[in-house]
């Protein structure tokens, strides 16, 4: 067997935006690891593997993916070929673990790594007379921002999350920067998109500045910033803003005075819209949230405010069904 490291050049990580070396150890980051400074309080969630994938091509009969000792159970699942080959759930200190076809053809593969983890990973081992190399994808990149409805931990596996869903019944590269409770709207996260390759980007907004993080008087400016500095590096790609889904508790506003609910987060965000388009922005959409996820879906919401392993199916499906843009992606 022949052993590879991410220094070898021979694969990559799709979906984050750095990857840390340790020696012969890499990890992906959904953020600028070397700039984490930048984005306080998102180092952990930051760090977890939500849509990310380690992506080669090789023509080796047999596989071995190769990762470093772990405190947490893990979950990976392989696609080859565009078809899920098979799943894997790791205990505790498992650090090996193989793909074996038996065939020296050519094949694609896809390794989607726990979407609530961090995952430090040694290498890749192929057969000797194999050949291993970076995938080459040009497919429409899809960059997505979100909260935890969009981090998916609900999701029965890696794959499964409901942006990964979507990615591959529209043939797109996903990169989904859903991070669990902390889509606050941060000037740094606009710099950071609008720096990233995207022929579509996904603004999934409000839930998580709900409760006296942004008020009445805050949202808009700091939604509308947000977008304007996008803007500044993606003047035309297209941007679908994007409400928030149904959640009975956060619907009305409740006693405190700085809270904004959702009936008025999505009134605000559709305005946002409205807006920008009459001052010539020409690729940019409103999405309503209670048409990816409303009162019908209630039974995949058990906390009323996460859809469940099976909604995220569904939330998936709503989300192609709704998403109509002018611009062909």
């Amino acid at each position: 067997m022949i052993r590879k490291y991410y220094k070898d050049q021979v694969f990559t990580f799709e979906g984050c935006i750095s990857v840390e070396e340790r020696g012969t150890l890499v990890s992906p980051w959904r953020l600028n690891h070397e700039r984490l400074g930048f984005y306080p309080f998102l180092e952990e969630v930051g760090h977890q593997c939500s849509g990310v994938r380690l992506c080669f091509t090789t023509n080796s009969p047999e596989i071995y993916f190769r990762i470093a000792s772990h405190e947490y159970d893990l979950k990976f699942d392989l696609w080859i070929d565009g078809k899920q080959a098979s799943n894997y759930k790791l205990k505790q200190k498992e650090t090996c673990f193989s793909y074996i076809d038996g065939l020296q053809t050519w094949k694609k593969v896809e390794l989607w790594m726990d979407q609530g983890q961090i995952i430090w990973v040694d290498s890749v081992e192929i057969a000797e007379n194999a050949v291993i190399k970076k995938t080459e994808d040009h497919r429409t990149k899809w960059v997505h921002y979100g909260s935890s409805i969009s981090h998916s931990h609900q999701a029965i596996s890696p794959s499964d999350i409901w942006t990964g869903i979507v990615a591959r019944e529209k043939n797109w590269h996903l990169t989904n920067l859903g991070f669990s409770g902390n889509c606050k709207i941060e000037p740094m996260m606009g710099m950071l998109i609008g720096r990233l390759p995207a022929d579509i980007i996904t603004l999934k907004l409000g839930i998580n500045v709900s409760r006296g993080e942004l008020t009445p008087r805050t949202f808009a400016p700091n939604v509308i910033g947000l977008i304007q500095i996008i803007r500044e590096s993606k003047p035309k790609t297209p941007i679908v803003l994007i409400s928030p889904i149904y959640s009975p508790p956060r619907e009305e506003k409740g006693n405190i005075e700085s809270n904004i609910n959702l009936k008025e987060m999505r009134r605000i965000l559709e305005e946002i819209v409205t807006i920008c388009v009459s001052y010539g922005d020409e690729n940019i959409y409103y999405l309503d949230g209670l048409k990816l996820f409303g009162t019908e879906e209630l039974r995949y919401l058990p906390d009323e405010l996460h859809p469940n392993a099976e909604g995220q199916q569904v939330l998936a499906e709503h989300f192609i069904r709704e998403l109509v843009i002018n611009k062909p992606c």
